[in-house]
């Protein structure tokens, strides 16, 4: 049983989370942690193998917002990923926050790339462990990044309040197919 702690900033596992968040997120996706983690609505949590083990095997950071949780980074230790932990911990996360929508963004596999075959696995973990891939885009630092979230259809609206409280970030959502089903 995957267990998910919640991790202040003086846990004695913060220097693994700071080491694994620099060695797993390209530099144009980082935002400065230590101002997210300052963010009331932000929980940071530490994925553990099993309530007995103290081994860190990677973390989660959520913002429990008013209308959606976002979930901001997910990231599983290089040993442990392809053992299946990061699906049971994204699992065990659903379930914590049973009822309400989690959204999630990553960068798009529409736009060429140099990590490619990162954002394809990003892209089928997500959908693999209960995400939906919405319609909706959005442009961050010269990244196109699409929303996903575990409940049709997203609440974008919940989606860019998010944005623009959190992270004063007031950009335009946009489609690739603008077309409607009449």
């Amino acid at each position: 049983m995957i267990i998910l702690r919640k991790l202040s900033k003086s846990h004695p596992d913060i220097p693994l989370v700071w080491k694994l968040f620099s060695e797993s997120f390209h530099e144009h996706e980082r935002i400065i942690l230590s101002e997210l983690l300052d963010c009331p609505q932000a929980t940071l949590y530490g994925i553990y193998p099993d309530e007995e083990s103290h081994q860190f095997a990677g973390f989660f950071i959520v913002l429990d917002c008013e209308r959606i949780v976002y979930l901001y980074y997910l990231a599983v230790c290089p040993e442990m990923r392809s053992t299946g932990i990061g699906g049971k911990a994204l699992h065990t996360l659903i379930d914590m926050y049973n009822g309400r929508q989690i959204t999630l963004s990553y960068e798009s596999i529409l736009q060429p790339s140099d990590n490619a075959d990162q954002r394809k696995r990003r892209q089928a973990f997500y959908l693999r462990n209960g995400f939906h891939e919405s319609p909706w885009y959005f442009c961050f630092d010269g990244t196109e990044y699409v929303l996903a979230s575990t409940e049709e259809p997203i609440d974008i609206a919940g989606a860019k309040e998010m944005f623009y409280q959190f992270a004063n970030f007031d950009s335009d959502f946009y489609t690739h197919n603008i077309t409607e089903d009449k």
